[in-house]
């Protein structure tokens, strides 16, 4: 499988275990830039939705950004630092 293919089933993973979170107007905006094939924009818009609509993500959500982030040599901690945490 190539790092293409990878990332795509990742981001198909967070989309499905996000979508309990994030309506789904909200999904299909970081979809239509993971269609387009910008990645990183794709996982800012995930991260920043969260933040900005102050949506609490589940372990799953925060270790499958924290992967992608990974498998796109991004540096994770900025993305995961703006993930609103459980009170």
């Amino acid at each position: 499988m190539s790092n293409f293919e990878d990332i795509e089933l990742l981001f198909s993973n967070l989309l499905a275990a996000a979508a309990p979170v994030l309506t789904d107007s909200e999904l299909a905006e970081v979809q239509k830039f993971i269609d387009v094939g910008e990645y990183g924009l794709a996982l800012e818009t995930a991260a920043d939705i969260c933040a900005e609509e102050k949506k609490v993500a589940s372990a799953d959500v925060v270790a499958l950004i924290e992967r992608l982030a990974e498998a796109m040599s991004i540096e994770p901690a900025p993305l995961l630092q703006r993930l609103p945490k459980l009170p």
